[in-house]
């Protein structure tokens, strides 16, 4: 891990620089990729201001700090810096789990079909698989889209109630709809 200091008006000393290290060691296990980490130490009045960033591959934090005693300055930004960290990696990770929710949603169900002879024959095999989008909307827009197209039904997902439905066409040239309880 690399890190640039920056001292103005104060010299860094190696236990100082350690110490920093040792501190943001901890932190790297929120980052997958640290790309570059910046400290900045300046004297100001008898106290140490401290501005500490971290920029990774996902998200970046940064800190500013003031103490009369350097190293808790020190301590204070990297503390800082781990609360943030794991508040970004937690809202990094609750939106990538929304996505894979949302992406399984949008995949829909799949659908098998079932040879004939092997139904008869007591152990089923599958001869054909495919996925099928489930998409909110309302029911009119289902009839128009399952009137479009050249299936049979139509899995949509009903606007109205939230609920998934399927609507069908029937051998008497009528359209079915099916709402499953739940």
């Amino acid at each position: 891990m690399k890190v640039d200091y920056i001292a103005r008006k104060v010299t860094l000393s190696d236990q100082s620089r350690q110490l920093t290290e040792k501190k943001l060691a901890k932190i790297a296990k929120y980052f997958n990729d640290i790309l570059d980490i910046r400290l900045e130490v300046e004297l100001e009045r008898h106290l140490h201001i401290v501005d500490l960033s971290v920029k990774g591959k996902d998200f970046d934090v940064q800190a500013r700090t003031q103490n009369k005693d350097m190293m808790a300055a020190i301590q204070e930004a990297v503390d800082k810096l781990e609360i943030q960290a794991r508040r970004a990696k937690a809202r990094l990770k609750d939106h990538k789990k929304r996505e894979v929710a949302e992406a399984k949603v949008e995949q829909g169900w799949t659908v098998d079909v079932l040879e004939r002879q092997s139904i008869a024959s007591g152990e089923p095999r599958i001869v054909e698989r495919s996925s099928i989008p489930i998409k909110p909307m309302s029911i009119e827009e289902a009839v128009l889209q399952l009137d479009e197209s050249r299936q049979s039904f139509l899995v949509f997902r009903n606007s109205s109630n939230d609920r998934v439905n399927v609507l069908y066409r029937r051998e008497d040239s009528n359209l079915g709809l099916i709402t499953p309880e739940l």
